[in-house]
């Protein structure tokens, strides 16, 4: 029996974080199980998870509004079970079988907008496998930087920012004019992240 053990299970996860030094792990990495079959799908080799085993892993979002990842090997194993008895909610980072996002809509221009402006950006979009997760950011040029749109961006004129469809309400021209729109899609699957289209916003 290896170290860690070989089956995807909780007490098999605390006592990897355990030796990881950082108790039950630390807030921005997750102790991830890997089996045979998630190790050999392009999803989460684009996360950097490249064979079986124990891996910590985390994500950020860089200051260019990219998202990126940390792999770190742990444990490898050779005969990881496969998961037909996963327990552990990771399928966001190590994805069970192959998905992907596909974008049948692209978030559209708005032009001569009114002062204040409220409107919508939206996107359609579908997964192959599983739920699709929302992330929109926005811009204030196009040499600026992407940044998650959240509830307090730019005076708490956005709503839906982790949906389909971004909402601004009450946008003065002076704050948000020629301002560019664009999200995120990944998926509860794992599927490999993907990138709408950039919409902007102009007043009229």
């Amino acid at each position: 029996m290896p170290l860690y053990g070989k089956e995807d299970s909780v007490d098999n996860q605390a006592k990897v974080a355990l030796t990881r030094g950082n108790g039950a792990g630390s807030v921005a990495e997750t102790i991830v199980f890997v089996d045979e079959t998630e190790a050999s799908l392009d999803e989460n080799k684009s996360r950097g998870i490249t064979g079986p085993g124990w891996w910590a892993y985390r994500t950020y979002t860089d200051a260019s509004g990219n998202t990126r990842h940390k792999a770190n090997f742990l444990m490898v194993l050779a005969d990881a079970e496969d998961n037909a008895n996963e327990t552990l909610a990771d399928d966001t980072i190590a994805a069970d079988v192959t998905s992907t996002i596909s974008i049948s809509a692209q978030p559209a221009n708005v032009t001569g907008a009114a002062d204040p402006f409220t409107g919508t950006f939206a996107v359609t979009a579908a997964a192959s496998a599983g739920s699709l997760i929302y992330q929109w950011q926005r811009r204030n040029s196009a040499t600026g930087r992407w940044t998650n749109v959240s509830a307090t961006l730019d005076g708490a004129v956005y709503t839906g920012f982790t949906g389909a469809t971004l909402t601004i309400t009450g946008a003065a021209k002076a704050d948000l004019d020629g301002y560019e729109y664009r999200v995120k899609l990944t998926s509860d699957a794992g599927a490999e992240e993907v990138i709408s289209d950039t919409a902007s916003l102009a007043f009229a």
